[in-house]
């Protein structure tokens, strides 16, 4: 699936040099990025973060992982949904901690949504 970087940026009326601009983002990592050719760059998850922010949606709905441009906060959910939350992030904090490099949050909620976890 493509990313949508230079949809968005289209959208916002920037041109990558604004983007590099307002972010500190190196122009031809900015390229690359709008062509796909993000793997192999150093820290590209925290770029697409940074981006992510930038432009005010998920890094999942910029990188095309899905439809979703609205990003949900823990303010969002209700008490049952935050107690679920914060039981889950809690057992994964414990057992796969941040500074594991090869894990990535992103893709378990993105399993976690497309699951078929129904209440018994």
């Amino acid at each position: 699936m493509q990313n949508r970087l230079k949809k968005l940026r289209l959208e916002k009326r920037l041109t990558l040099a604004d983007v590099q601009a307002k972010t500190n983002i190196d122009f031809r990592i900015l390229e690359n990025f709008e062509k796909g050719l993000e793997n192999g760059i150093h820290n590209s998850l925290a770029i697409w973060q940074k981006l992510a922010n930038f432009l005010e949606v998920p890094v999942e709905y910029l990188m095309g992982w899905t439809d979703d441009r609205a990003t949900i906060t823990i303010n969002d959910l209700n008490p049952a949904e935050e107690d679920a939350y914060e039981r889950i992030t809690d057992m994964f904090s414990q057992e796969y901690p941040q500074t594991r490099p090869e894990f990535n949050w992103s893709k378990i909620g993105q399993l976690l949504i497309n699951s078929d976890i129904t209440e018994e």
